[in-house]
């Protein structure tokens, strides 16, 4: 069986989906058989954005001599027929991991990360509005099996597109290898280096309304007077319509200790989530939610929306309110504060949690699924 997957975003996007791509093929190929293949197939790319890609026999690269653009004018604007194993020799899967599949003579599978675009549309680009909402129904009729990120986004699509449930299985992420609080000097020499002082609480993500930094400030205007010295950290590069948000912050940090630092390499991460109070986590929506692993797995306590995929990830090891209330979460942040039992049980909880999630996990769920729709 050969498998093939679309690397495109791996090797251009750091986070989010390129992240997921990523784990995923490095997890995936030292579970291969000897006799099966995983094909990494992307468009042409310049030489900056050659990355890193899963060594090992079973990995195959596949560079189209088409760039990632024309890849999705050719296949997802223009409709054209031509089958990916033009280029990769014959496949027994495609697996298109960032919502749409090329047309392909071998059964196919789609990841389907959220649905943002139907669901808070007014929170989604409208080009890629326009883009998902015409691509993604004609990936679904297209495949045998879809794979979403969490059991939310599963009945989304299930109840949206009208997909049989049987098709359709909640494969989360994993957490990366080896992701823990670093060394108490390592971390405080990063924050240093960073103008952050201790104590704080953390934001992490991309600058958007859907992420609600809005109501994160204004709680934090109503808990900022009664706790002189904490502060509110906000990492994440700007994204779109950000420019509200990003005035929002600035106009916040003349009166208050608000902190914006910015995007945060990967390698600096760990430390911000281990010295913090705690990371708040308001989104409006969410497919998943990493950083809510990503702290518990750093051993911080975590407060995020009610209902939603991260409250899913989270299980009993959140603090969860609505995302619509600032008092409801002024008061949350306030309880962590005062609250050290609650907070180390909320961090013991979060460490217990994360433990069922890793990459080699969702690498075996996905290869189970490729055999199986193989097999037809």
């Amino acid at each position: 069986m050969r498998v093939a997957l679309d690397y495109t975003a791996a090797l251009t996007q750091q986070a989010g989906i390129g992240r997921y791509v990523r784990e995923l093929a490095q997890a995936l190929a030292p579970l291969f058989e000897p006799e099966e293949r995983l094909v990494l197939w992307h468009g042409r790319l310049p030489k900056r954005c050659a990355g890193p890609r899963p060594g090992g026999a079973a990995v195959q690269d596949v560079e189209l001599p088409l760039s990632p653009e024309w890849v999705t004018r050719l296949w997802q604007r223009l409709r054209a027929p031509l089958p990916l194993e033009w280029f990769t020799g014959p496949l027994g899967v495609s697996h298109g991991p960032d919502f749409v599949v090329p047309p392909s003579r071998a059964p196919s599978a789609v990841t389907i990360h959220d649905l943002s675009f139907l669901v808070v549309p007014q929170y989604a680009h409208p080009r890629l509005r326009a883009y998902l909402s015409a691509a993604v129904p004609r990936s679904l009729q297209r495949v045998s099996a879809v794979i979403t990120v969490s059991e939310q986004v599963r009945q989304e699509v299930i109840e949206h597109y009208r997909v049989p449930p049987e098709r359709v299985v909640a494969i989360p992420h994993g957490v990366t290898t080896g992701l823990a609080a670093p060394p108490v000097d390592q971390a405080r020499r990063t924050l240093d280096r960073l103008g952050i002082r201790e104590p704080y609480f953390l934001m992490v993500g991309t600058v958007e309304p859907r992420k609600n930094h809005l109501t994160a400030l204004e709680a934090f205007s109503l808990l900022a007077p009664r706790y002189p010295g904490l502060s509110l950290v906000i990492a994440g590069r700007p994204g779109w319509l950000s420019d509200p948000v990003m005035q929002a912050i600035r106009t916040a940090a003349t009166r208050l200790p608000v902190r914006y630092v910015g995007p945060v390499a990967d390698a600096d991460l760990p430390s911000l989530y281990a010295r913090s109070v705690a990371l708040i986590y308001p989104s409006w929506y969410e497919g998943f939610g990493l950083p809510v692993l990503e702290a518990m797995a750093c051993g911080t306590a975590v407060i995020t929306s009610v209902g939603g995929a991260p409250a899913e990830v989270a299980g009993e090891a959140a603090l969860v309110v609505p995302p619509d209330r600032p008092e409801a979460l002024a008061e949350a942040m306030e309880r962590v504060v005062d609250d050290s039992a609650l907070r180390h049980r909320l961090v013991q909880e979060g460490q217990r949690r994360v433990a069922s999630f890793s990459w080699e996990r969702a690498a075996r769920q996905h290869l189970e699924l490729y055999r199986r729709v193989a097999r037809g």
